[in-house]
């Protein structure tokens, strides 16, 4: 007899108290180049906010336009008619794709590209005449609690960097840095960094199960215990190091599992985590 539990119902997004954002001027005709994971996390995130409106988005993916274009309303279309008819185009491709794709299209004086590419530095990115941005948003842009850089060098100009600021401050938090070599860390702990919190949340589920919760009381455990975690770790001057303390009592419940914790290497394995996406994001700029 299988002792697995039958699948867990969905359960309801957490809400999260964020003020709604306001349509934005200014964007015009939103053009997606490539409509992955990445790309219908913002196209979601952004119709949510009342950012753009669904005709005003055009949609280029070799596999899922159709798909996105039926799930959002928006419309299906060609890499060509997004270069000659988007005001804003978001180039949401695969790295390896990115500077071939961009060569072989004809741009327009006005239009902003933003790419959201990883490890591909902008230098390496041509869209002339069309003006380009280079940004690291991640998926949490979907719900609205996303989080994302933009460069902001002498090479961008100001108007271009608060268009982008519009549209991606409209889906979570946005910081504005100077110096591309950072985009490395950042791609490794704002982008892929959710996935390992994911296999955390996953392994302390599974964890609640095996003390004997049921797998959707354990689920939702996880989920407003890491809400309510960010939350706490979000508040000014608060420490993660301090906040931790506070829950650690003397011979207590917390401090035997941090035990196992520190055994295991658990804080070791997330900051090499961090390193080798970081190191990946580099390979992926090299020639």
């Amino acid at each position: 007899m299988s002792d697995q539990s039958p699948p867990a119902a969905e359960a309801e997004p957490i809400p999260l108290d964020l003020p709604s954002a306001a349509a934005s001027p200014g964007i015009g005709t939103i053009g997606f180049l490539g409509c992955g994971q990445m790309g219908r996390a913002l196209l979601s995130g952004w119709l949510s906010a009342g950012l753009v409106a669904p005709e005003n988005v055009l949609v280029a993916a070799r596999n899922s336009a159709a798909e996105t274009a039926e799930r959002f309303g928006v419309r299906a279309s060609t890499p060509i008619e997004v270069a000659g008819e988007a005001d804003t185009i978001i180039l949401a491709v695969k790295p390896a794709q990115a500077s071939a794709l961009l060569r072989g299209l004809h741009f327009q004086l006005g239009q902003v590209v933003i790419s959201t590419v990883a490890g591909v530095a902008r230098a390496k990115l041509h869209a002339s005449p069309a003006r380009l941005v280079r940004v690291m948003p991640n998926t949490a842009c979907r719900v609205g609690r996303g989080f994302t850089a933009i460069l902001g060098t002498p090479d961008e100009m100001p108007e271009d960097i608060e268009r982008a600021e519009r549209l991606f401050s409209a889906v979570g938090a946005v910081a504005t840095v100077s110096d591309e070599a950072l985009f490395h860390g950042i791609t490794a702990l704002a982008a892929s960094g959710p996935a390992f919190l994911f296999a955390a949340m996953e392994a302390m589920a599974d964890g609640g199960v095996a003390a004997g919760l049921p797998r959707d009381l354990a689920r939702r455990l996880v989920v407003h215990t890491f809400a309510g975690a960010s939350a706490l770790a979000g508040v000014a001057g608060a420490s993660p190091s301090a906040l931790k303390d506070e829950v650690t009592s003397p011979a207590g419940t917390t401090i035997r599992g941090l035990q196992v914790l520190e055994a295991r290497a658990f804080r070791g394995a997330l900051i090499d985590a961090i390193a080798a996406a970081a190191d990946r994001s580099r390979e992926l700029d090299k020639p």
